[in-house]
């Protein structure tokens, strides 16, 4: 009997040191989107460089294309 109330005590501190589902789930979300934009960032990093060494052709054109078109919106408005 002694050795059952050791166990449920012990039992209990572990409940009150994790965390609950609902914080669990929120973690998840916040590491999921962590890990979204480093790839993004890792992956424009990585295209940005190999267009800078002239190994990747034709990114500088997509790049300025973009410019273009994102200065036309704010020229627009």
């Amino acid at each position: 009997m002694e050795h059952l109330s050791r166990i449920e005590g012990e039992l209990e501190e572990i409940k009150k040191r994790t965390p609950g589902s609902r914080r669990s789930f929120i973690n998840g979300i916040w590491q999921g989107a962590g890990a979204i934009v480093g790839s993004i960032l890792a992956l424009v990093l990585l295209g940005w460089a190999l267009s800078f060494f002239g190994l990747l052709p034709g990114f500088g054109v997509i790049a300025h294309y973009l410019q273009n078109v994102v200065s036309e919106l704010h020229s627009g408005r």
